[in-house]
């Protein structure tokens, strides 16, 4: 009780003092002070510092900066989108909705055939679903995925996997010229 009594006092006075310099800072329209005001007092070895002027400046300049969509952008630099989800379902292609010739085909789709040999590389000619003939070469695209490499008897593709509960997030795919054959 002593101890509260002697503190009494002291508190009093720094709380006189910090309202009389708020009291006599000058204010511009909105209420925003002009100047920043800091009181210091030292009682007891207890040092007080307000910077309300300071504070309401800061207030005032964050509450009249503008909200709209235009005033925030993001810039991915070669990072993916944090707003995609992981793990939700990939968008269903409708038939409509396929782009034209092999980049419309999925790898499981496609039947290779032959693989013939041109002085550019090696070419394989594969068969769709729509009963048509198409030559592929290394780096061309499929609706889910891409061919990586031709052999003299097969055509390995990357293929994206959409499973959260696999680590790779693509699988090779190897279609060979003669599957039967090689299972006997």
């Amino acid at each position: 009780m002593m101890k509260i009594s002697r503190m009494a006092p002291s508190l009093l006075f720094v709380l006189a003092a910090v309202a009389a310099v708020v009291a006599q800072t000058p204010s511009r329209p909105g209420g925003a002070p002009a100047a920043p005001a800091t009181v210091t007092t030292t009682t007891a070895g207890t040092a007080a510092t307000t910077t309300t002027g300071n504070v309401q400046q800061t207030l005032q300049e964050i509450l009249e900066e503008p909200s709209t969509a235009d005033t925030y952008r993001y810039d991915p630099q070669g990072r993916r989108d944090p707003f995609q989800s992981l793990i939700g379902p990939k968008q269903v292609l409708q038939p409509g909705q396929r782009p034209p010739g092999v980049p419309g085909f999925l790898v499981d789709e496609l039947k290779l055939q032959g693989v013939l040999k041109t002085r550019q590389g090696l070419v394989a000619m594969v068969n769709a679903p729509d009963n048509k003939g198409y030559l592929i070469r290394v780096g061309d695209k499929v609706l889910d995925g891409e061919v990586i490499r031709i052999t003299n008897s097969s055509v390995v593709f990357r293929q994206e996997v959409n499973d959260p509960t696999r680590i790779e997030r693509y699988r090779e795919v190897v279609k060979d010229i003669a599957p039967e054959a090689a299972k006997k």
